[in-house]
């Protein structure tokens, strides 16, 4: 596991390739995931992906360590680059996913049947709104603890605990509706 710290950081922003591709393979597949789940689509999740380490490397010079944290910056990144999407795009077209994707979330209040696809999960997450969205999928798909997605939404760990609690019950709700069981 990558500790992220002020010297790792510092070596990143001072061009050392080894902590770059460090940073990208420690943080890759979170990053993906959270775009995935929020633009329904493998190639736009893996285009956008892309560019957001693009921009990690165009902008990690302005980066502070003590101020924030690097993963918080990181999917603040995502998340902007998700808004332009559909700002851009301003249709929300999802496609069939794989069934083979399945998500991997440990603890989400009570842990929602295996049974469970992705793509019932992005049907079942079109139902909240963006920012409960947004919040349940940095905690419990890409596992950002709280203070971290607070960071990334620039929003108060209260307001992301409300946010979370009002999401996780809108899901049971659907889930529930969607006789799909629930521990």
């Amino acid at each position: 596991m990558l500790e992220i710290n002020s010297e790792i950081i510092a070596r990143a922003q001072n061009g050392d390739t080894a902590v770059i591709s460090a940073l990208y393979e420690h943080y890759h597949l979170r990053v993906y995931r959270y775009l995935y789940y929020r633009v329904g689509n493998e190639q736009t999740a893996e285009d956008l992906t892309s560019e957001v380490f693009l921009r990690m490397l165009r902008f990690i010079g302005g980066f502070q360590p003590p101020s924030s944290s690097f993963q918080a910056w990181l999917f603040q990144i995502a998340r902007n680059l998700a808004n332009d999407h559909f700002r851009k795009t301003e249709v929300r077209d999802h496609v069939q996913l794989e069934e083979e994707m399945t998500i991997a979330v440990e603890d989400m209040d009570k842990e929602v049947d295996r049974n469970l696809t992705s793509e019932g999960l992005l049907q079942a997450l079109a139902n909240l709104t963006e920012e409960q969205r947004d919040v349940i999928v940095l905690r419990f798909v890409s596992g950002l603890p709280i203070a971290e997605v607070a960071q990334s939404l620039n929003k108060s760990e209260d307001a992301i605990k409300g946010l979370q609690r009002r999401g996780l019950i809108a899901l049971r709700e659907i889930l529930s509706e969607w006789k799909v069981n629930y521990v």
